[in-house]
């Protein structure tokens, strides 16, 4: 994977742009022995002979136009938003969670909720992006005041900006939150025991990049003023300062330790370019300095993502286990659980290391390294397997996958009462 991922880009001397030839959407790992990538078309000969040239026999084409799954997804997301338009928002009960929203939608639907629900709801911001985006999010809690030590949930979603599910699923979970209040016995009795954060958008440059420009764009929009002109943007999700750029794997039968580079990459062009340094990107420096010092007591942190269906605990940068592992395992399994008896989608669960691949300077790895109990990267719908949506699931199945998670949140929250005695 490595040696394809030099291939990666295209600098063209005239427009002084950067076209992806090759990006790889899924590795190989131990749930799926294959990897899914997307080719340019005039880098198809060359893909075949770099196979061919490593010994790799097997190469099945599964969509060879790609393209017109996007133009297609564009056209209904032109539509909805000219529907949309004749229709203005007035109150955030009539916000429709089961459709893809820009960012200023987002950010009108957070506010309106504030303002119609002043006792439940708080908008906050936490960040500015590259492009001077305020971000922001949503503190929830029952009506009335909430104590500053009172344990916390917290989601942030949309880290990477083609992953559109993860969005509108952190929005779906705020607006069924506010709802089911006094009415849903388990929303109710979790919005008792924690208070809500929830940042459904936090790379907003790079989501409206891919919503106008380039759908498969997953990097923010920062320029890289020192090092390469042309390639815009680092991995959000690679930036963290905990090991940054650092992976540490233990081979347990030889009793030798690798320490190196892996999961993370230092060339601007790269898909997971890791950026100039820790914290460069505006986007997680804001995110990292309001988790620190704005939430006093975080219970269970989730990051929400797509695509695989995955249930993903620390560590990303080693193979070595937490000193909670267990537990993370054990809420792990009965959120899968809750998942499967309210949808009946099976979702896996492990360490990033484990059931992926070695990846440094993750929000995960950072929340660990603060202490906080529950930590998951969930990689929601569709699964990692041919003939799925990957990115472009459409938008008819936003609710379920709203559903899964709120019944995974539930389960995860109801675990961390029992074991923390809270």
């Amino acid at each position: 994977m490595e040696k394809l991922e030099s291939y990666d880009m295209e600098l063209d001397t005239t427009t002084q742009t950067a076209r992806l030839l090759i990006d790889i959407w899924a590795e190989p790992s131990k749930q799926n022995p294959h990897a899914d990538v997307l080719v340019a078309p005039e880098f198809l000969t060359k893909f075949r002979s770099l196979l061919t040239s490593a010994e790799i026999s097997t190469l099945k084409v599964l969509e060879g136009d790609i393209q017109s799954q996007i133009n297609a997804e564009r056209r209904a997301m032109i539509h909805n938003a000219i529907r949309r338009r004749k229709r203005a928002l007035k109150t955030w009960s009539d916000f429709d969670a089961n459709v893809y929203h820009s960012y200023e939608e987002m950010t009108e639907f957070m506010r309106l909720l504030s303002e119609q629900k002043p006792d439940m709801v708080e908008m906050i911001k936490v960040a500015t992006s590259s492009e001077g985006r305020s971000i922001y999010g949503v503190k929830i809690h029952p009506p009335g005041p909430s104590t500053p030590e009172k344990p916390s949930i917290i989601v942030d979603a949309g880290v990477h900006a083609r992953e559109w599910i993860a969005p509108a699923v952190a929005l779906f979970m705020i607006k069924k939150i506010v709802h089911e209040y006094g009415i849903n016995p388990q929303v109710t009795a979790n919005l008792q025991k924690f208070d809500w954060y929830i940042m459904p958008q936090v790379n907003p440059d790079g989501y409206e990049y891919s919503r106008t420009n380039d759908r498969l764009w997953r990097k923010t929009r920062s320029k890289n003023v020192t090092v390469n002109r042309w390639c815009v943007g680092a991995d959000a999700n690679r930036n963290w300062g905990y090991r940054w750029g650092t992976v540490t794997q233990k081979n347990l039968e030889r009793k030798k330790v690798f320490l190196g580079e892996a999961g993370a990459n230092r060339t601007p062009c790269s898909n997971i370019y890791m950026g100039s340094h820790p914290y460069s990107e505006p986007e997680i420096r804001g995110l990292k300095e309001y988790f620190t010092w704005q939430i006093t007591n975080p219970m269970v942190y989730i990051s929400l993502h797509s695509y695989g269906q995955l249930l993903l605990s620390p560590w990303g940068y080693t193979n070595e286990r937490t000193e909670n592992y267990q537990d993370q395992q054990n809420a792990a399994k009965e959120a899968a659980q809750a998942i499967k008896n309210t949808t009946g989608v099976s979702y896996s669960y492990g360490t990033i290391s484990e059931m992926m691949y070695p990846a440094s300077g993750t929000s995960i790895d950072f929340m660990q390294h603060r202490g906080v109990p529950y930590i998951y990267g969930v990689e929601l719908r569709p699964t990692d397997n041919p003939n799925s949506f990957a990115f472009n699931l459409p938008p008819m199945f936003i609710k379920a996958t709203g559903d899964e998670m709120m019944a995974a949140l539930n389960a995860i929250g109801t675990h961390a009462v029992k074991m923390k005695r809270l």
